[in-house]
């Protein structure tokens, strides 16, 4: 039985008891005052988290769903889609299903799209948005969006549209000073709750545009989900017992402080770097996989010349879970994810741990 404190996946996260506990409110009516007052709440709160004074909508849904949701609202024919991973792909496959035209440009594993590669495509195309991922999970590397949104913005008609699944929460984000036109995240990462939520933020470019489209569809429509998000509502009937969870560990990183809980998350990300370079020069060939200006500070993704599940179910055997490598890159990979509200003393229990599974092997 894995215990508190031993799960270290790249999502699902560890949730803490008190946030779990929090889930066992009575129902309230969803359209009543003690509800509309939550939402206003933790909208404002999630608000640093985003780098925005946007209101922050949140959803019902997986996080994939508020990424459907951006292709519908935010794009209207042809998306440039950067792709450095799973997730990148999924974001283009997701506009393909939509029936949008996509072009991708694809960056090798554990590198990035830079904005000098965007700038040039978008001069030679006609895209009225990009689609990129600011931490991409299966690579543990990290997209300069602050540079994408001083190339998109240099062309009017072009929306930037940004997964930050893997970043909000635990890794500097500004949307409105980097200049994105959505930026959406879901409950289970770096903001430690259960699986089930998706947040939302839109700047007013976007909402312009989704409601000249015509086909952005009814639950996904974020100029819905905007106006009632300034309404203090939700759409539809949300799941009231993740909303509970929500405000409450919404009041648990406010009085850490956003500052005290991204300096804690590059600290722990500082330290897996620093124990994977130990570690070869111990004679064990492992690697980080993103290059080092690259690297994120929520999830790491390393290689390793076995077989990679070997470690993964080492780890379990020492009672710790980590993530296996995603996709293409499932044999020869393991992912350590440092995010969440684990602090660093924790974070030497399962390096320790992995220390002995990597001896045996």
């Amino acid at each position: 039985m894995l215990s508190h404190g031993t799960i270290f996946l790249p999502g699902p996260t560890e949730v803490r008891p008190e946030v779990l506990a929090a889930m066992q409110r009575q129902m309230l009516p969803h359209r009543g005052e003690e509800v509309r007052a939550m939402v206003e709440r933790v909208s404002r709160r999630l608000g640093p988290l985003f780098g925005t004074a946007r209101p922050v909508a949140v959803l019902t849904c997986a996080a994939t769903g508020a990424m459907e949701a951006a292709v519908r609202c935010g794009t209207r024919s042809r998306v440039l889609a950067l792709v450095n991973g799973a997730f990148g792909e999924r974001f283009a496959r997701v506009a393909e299903l939509c029936g949008r035209q996509v072009t991708r440009l694809v960056a090798e594993p554990g590198l990035t799209v830079t904005p000098q590669i965007v700038a040039a495509a978008l001069a030679g195309g006609r895209y009225d948005a990009v689609t990129a991922v600011h931490v991409e999970s299966s690579t543990g590397a990290s997209t300069d969006v602050a540079g994408l949104g001083a190339v998109v913005r240099a062309h009017e008609d072009v929306l930037l549209l940004v997964d930050g699944v893997s970043s909000v929460g635990g890794a500097p984000v500004g949307m409105d000073a980097w200049g994105v036109d959505l930026l959406f995240a879901g409950s289970q990462k770096a903001l430690a709750l259960p699986p089930g939520l998706a947040f939302v933020a839109c700047s007013e470019r976007l909402i312009a545009r989704a409601l000249t489209l015509p086909d952005r569809g009814y639950y996904l429509d974020l100029t819905r989900h905007d106006h009632l998000a300034r309404a203090g509502q939700l759409a539809g009937m949300p799941a009231l017992p993740l909303l509970f969870a929500l405000d409450r560990q919404l009041e648990l990183i406010e009085a850490e402080g956003v500052d005290r809980r991204l300096a804690r998350h590059a600290a722990m990300a500082l330290r897996v770097r620093r124990w994977v370079a130990h570690m070869a020069t111990r004679g064990v060939p492992i690697t980080v996989l993103a290059t080092r200006e690259e690297r994120a500070s929520t999830v790491t993704c390393v290689t390793y010349p076995g077989d990679a599940r070997d470690v993964v179910e080492g780890a379990r055997d020492e009672g710790y879970l980590i993530g296996a490598g995603y996709g293409d890159l499932a044999p020869h990979t393991f992912r350590i994810g440092h995010m969440g509200d684990h602090t660093l003393e924790g974070l030497e229990g399962l390096l320790g741990a992995l220390r002995w599974v990597l001896a045996r092997e």
